[in-house]
């Protein structure tokens, strides 16, 4: 059964739609666009990197909040190698010109004067750096005034001698972001150790670090706004709390692949308004109640465990304390989408809790699936029918790159009907490493079907042509051709950069 034959009629495949080709939906919202248009984005971006190279660090910053397309715009000003507002040091073996010499140059800008240095990157990759040239760098940076102070230690000494001092981060009082990856931060626990006073941004990766260091660095800066720590190996919990001695300014906390953590704790940062964790299960877990989160990433590892109880008491004190009210963009795993669907079962008795009320601003849904068999698919049904994402505009799936067995089970039936309603305003569906998986295509069709105002659904797969798998309804083969003959959906071999997820990039700045 041929689907859709582009000139030969053994050839089974959806029509690719060019990418001109007008499609009716999309109509109302070019017309809307041309009505207010954006004359800075329009500009070259030569132009807009030269406007921001003029901006104070703090104010080029400010402008990713314009829109989607200036999000990480800020970042080019430094790419031109010549710009005299940053500077990177990248040292080698052997290399050309000598560290001595890229030294020299650097002291003799802090000798002439004031001036603003926005940026500086300090990339060691020779073991045969020595403390003492490796702090006057550091010392120099911040006689200069560096704004955002970035060091990589890649080929540390044997033994370990270098250590980067906190206390060098405060002797610039202009420094507002600071990035360390791969080595030890010494002078936490000196007395002298003065505070950040203007630093919002801490990146650490690979940073030798334990929770008693964390928590004191933590203490050294009252103005933090951004926390991100990822493969820390020796942090174990990871706390906030007001007694630390800081004013919880924080919006934004990324936790990633630190293997030892067993607990995180930021119930008392009430200014949260960004929390994204990739790893392990967690022994304890709290989030802040009653606040205004935004956006929320959640991924644990693949393999369930009696932790999953942990998880579930967590998100059963967040629907109690409505704090899912404001959230417009969430991405949880199958993990957490499992025991998110279970809640109503054991929550949804009292009459003072409606599912609903947590996920009525919500606007994109993205799903990590682990695996997709027919119990993934009912949890995707039970979720959507008890959440009721009335606002939800993106839906975003993305499915094992293994995909799941094809063979049909007796028992495998999803015994959850979908949802009648709930996705009148969703307008784009992405669905990555969709293999035509016999629930997998159930999925698509569910979805064609109740998205009344869907825009367009792309199907990222290996193969352009259905397969025989065992389980697929020619009814749905030949809904989905039908929908492929609209073009409403595009079938694509490989990603790209069409409709990508908020977070497609939480994790871009390690």
């Amino acid at each position: 059964m041929a689907l859709r034959s582009d000139g030969d009629a053994t050839t089974k495949r959806l029509r690719l739609p060019a990418d001109d080709e007008p499609n009716q939906h999309n109509a109302a919202p070019a017309a809307a666009a041309a009505a207010a248009p954006d004359h800075l984005s329009a500009l070259p971006e030569v132009l807009q990197l030269r406007i921001l190279s003029f901006l104070p660090l703090k104010s080029a910053i400010v402008t990713s909040s314009l829109s989607s397309s200036w999000r990480h715009r800020w970042k080019g000003r430094w790419q031109d190698d010549g710009n005299p507002s940053w500077l990177y040091h990248h040292l080698r073996p052997y290399s050309s010109p000598s560290s001595k010499k890229l030294l020299d140059s650097l002291e003799l800008r802090r000798s002439q004067g004031p001036g603003r240095l926005d940026r500086y990157s300090l990339v060691v990759d020779t073991p045969a750096m020595t403390a003492r040239r490796f702090s006057r760098y550091l010392e120099s940076a911040a006689g200069c005034g560096v704004e955002d102070l970035r060091v990589e230690l890649r080929s540390p000494p044997s033994p370990a001698t270098l250590r980067f001092p906190f206390s060098a981060a405060a002797a610039s009082p202009a420094l507002a972001c600071l990035t360390l990856h791969g080595i030890e931060v010494s002078g936490l626990n000196s007395r002298a150790a003065r505070p950040c006073s203007a630093l919002e941004v801490i990146r650490l990766h690979s940073v030798r670090i334990n929770d008693g260091g964390l928590a004191r660095m933590l203490a050294l800066c009252p103005r933090l706004r951004v926390l991100s720590l990822h493969s820390c190996d020796d942090l174990r919990r990871i706390t906030v709390t007001a007694a630390l001695g800081m004013r919880l300014n924080l919006r934004s906390v990324t936790i990633a692949g630190c293997s030892r953590v067993i607990e995180v704790d930021v119930a008392a940062v009430s200014s949260l308004r960004s929390f994204h964790y990739s790893g392990g299960f967690l022994s304890s877990f709290y989030l802040p109640g009653g606040t205004c989160l935004a956006d929320l990433y959640i991924r644990f590892g693949v393999q369930r465990s009696g932790n999953v109880l942990i998880c579930k008491k967590v998100f059963s004190e967040w629907f109690e304390s409505h704090v899912c009210s404001k959230l417009t963009t969430l991405t949880i795993c199958s993990n957490v989408l499992f025991v998110v669907s279970s809640l109503p079962i054991a929550i949804l008795h009292a009459e003072s809790v409606k599912m609903d009320d947590f996920f009525k601003n919500m606007t994109e849904l993205q799903l990590l699936m682990l695996e997709m068999r027919a119990p993934d698919l009912a949890n995707i049904y039970m979720f959507l029918k008890n959440s009721q994402c009335c606002n939800l505009e993106r839906l975003f799936v993305q499915l094992p790159s293994i995909p799941s067995e094809l063979l049909v089970d007796p028992f495998d039936y999803v015994w959850v009907e979908p949802p009648e309603n709930g996705l009148e305003n969703l307008k784009v569906v992405k669905i990555v490493n969709f293999n035509w998986n016999h629930i997998e295509l159930q999925l698509v069709c569910f979805l064609l079907r109740k998205a009344t105002s869907l825009h367009k659904m792309i199907l990222v797969t290996p193969t352009l042509v259905p397969s025989n798998a065992p389980g697929i309804q020619k009814a749905d083969l030949l809904f989905l051709a039908e929908a492929g003959a609209s073009g409403k959906v595009i079938l694509r071999e490989s990603d790209d950069a069409v409709a990508q997820p908020f977070h497609s990039d939480v994790f871009a700045d390690f």
